[in-house]
């Protein structure tokens, strides 16, 4: 089964469904999904910094979805911290992606999306693809 981590852009978009969604439950479906107490820490605060836009209804699906995500998921606490993209709260995701050898990695991010494939190669991320929802969904 492929590896995937799922960026916390893609997490939130799917409340509202389409092809993130699409995406989410299909890493969910059929894929071994990865989590770290950094990105948990993360889509907590997120829940928190979102309650007020999302009134009640939605942040209880969106506190639904990261349930849903934290019982399918393996929780890995990376112990290699990379230092790859432009934005630091992103290598969390990188972090892990490296400690699980990561096949996707599942974002919205375009600083994630932007990241050259031969620099992820010259930090070990060889088999690491980087992907949106809609090129996720289309592959195999």
């Amino acid at each position: 089964m492929p590896k995937v981590v799922i960026d916390a852009s893609v997490i939130v978009s799917s409340l509202f469904g389409g092809t993130p969604r699409k995406a989410f439950l299909k890493a969910l479906k059929t894929c071994d999904v990865y989590i770290s107490p950094d990105i948990k820490q993360e889509l907590s605060g997120l829940l928190h910094e979102l309650e007020g836009k999302l009134g009640n209804a939605g942040t209880r699906r969106l506190r639904s979805i990261i349930v849903r995500l934290a019982s399918y998921a393996k929780e890995i606490n990376p112990s290699k911290k990379l230092a790859l993209s432009r934005d630091s709260t992103d290598n969390a995701y990188l972090n892990l992606c490296f400690a699980v050898r990561a096949d996707f990695l599942l974002t919205g991010d375009k600083d994630l999306l932007e990241i050259p494939a031969k620099k992820l190669k010259s930090f070990g991320l060889n088999r690491l693809d980087i992907v949106s929802p809609k090129t996720f969904l289309s592959s195999k």
